[in-house]
């Protein structure tokens, strides 16, 4: 890596698959060094980028739009305002958001302006192995462009599955690139930080297309706010009962055990509530939904929500 340039770390995978967990990961691993976080998300609030704040001070928000479609010159002009930053950024690490196609943030790092600032060491894919292989059409079309973007396959969450289907995840992925399996997206220092690493300079590997236009078109996303605190039981009942449709959800809610505040983490039957900071208590509860493109029943997910009140 170039000293004179800023390292740039790229983070992607499908929706839910444990990017914003690597992410507060790096953060913490990276302290005292000079690193700054863009994170992405698709919806009307960035809440990848609320649960970092809690982390680190140094978060970029690009958010309601995709990273490498709508939101794509907003990232430009990010990066290129990071890069006149004194004291000189070490890293830059780039979460994109769960519909992006990494590729394209790699085409970007490499326009002329940016080229002589800093440099692209790793694209780092992270693989949910309970879900991956259960994506069909251009969903699974997207999964399969931002695992063939990758120099880094982070197995997610295979102390979900057994050793047949983590197998067969293997399979399905091929050799293509490195692939390390995790359990809550540990990933060591060693295959991301280690100044000691040998290097070179990564260069644009092919683009394979997920689909043509804006990959934002492909979900539909809804948001549910509320001063009302839930009941941790019914939530957690409702939850799953979700329809497969509805790929994630995520969000901070208000629990009625003692009206603490949460950040909630929800992806196919599988639900995270971490304790959130006391500023986030006065807000009240605000959850963002996203779903296939055609899923349209959010008046009925309306309803369950106040049922949990």
């Amino acid at each position: 890596m170039n000293p004179q340039r800023i390292a740039v770390t790229v983070v992607s995978g499908f929706l839910g698959a444990g990017k914003t967990t690597l992410l507060n990961r790096m953060v913490r691993r990276a302290e005292g060094s000079r690193l700054a976080v863009i994170v992405n998300d698709f919806g009307e609030l960035n809440i990848d980028a609320a649960i970092v704040s809690e982390v680190t001070d140094a978060v970029y928000s690009l958010q309601n739009g995709c990273i490498c479609c709508t939101v794509q010159e907003d990232l430009l002009a990010q990066l290129s305002s990071l890069a006149q930053l004194q004291p000189r950024l070490e890293r830059i690490v780039i979460e994109c958001s769960g519909v992006s196609d990494p590729q394209r943030i790699v085409q970007t790092l490499a326009y002329p302006q940016l080229r002589s600032q800093m440099q692209l060491d790793m694209v780092i894919t992270v693989v949910d192995a309970t879900g991956h292989l259960q994506l069909d059409g251009e969903y699974a079309r997207l999964a399969r462009a931002q695992v063939a973007a990758a120099d880094l396959l982070l197995l997610n969450k295979t102390d979900l599955v057994d050793a047949a289907q983590l197998q067969a995840l293997r399979d399905a992925l091929g050799l293509r690139t490195r692939i390390h399996e995790s359990v809550q997206a540990q990933l060591p220092d060693a295959l991301w930080l280690d100044s000691d690493l040998d290097l070179q300079p990564r260069s644009l590997k092919p683009l394979v297309r997920a689909t043509g236009g804006d990959h934002g078109e492909m979900f539909s996303s809804f948001l549910w706010q509320s001063p009302a605190p839930l009941n941790v039981e019914r939530l957690r009942g409702w939850l799953q009962a979700l329809p497969r449709d509805v790929f994630r959800v995520k969000g901070l809610v208000l629990l009625d055990q003692g009206s603490k505040a949460h950040w909630l983490q929800h992806v196919g039957t599988r639900s995270q509530f971490l304790a959130a900071t006391d500023e986030a208590h006065a807000t009240g509860s605000r959850l963002v939904f996203i779903g296939r493109r055609d899923f349209a029943d959010w008046d009925a997910l309306v309803e369950g929500l106040e049922q949990c009140q």
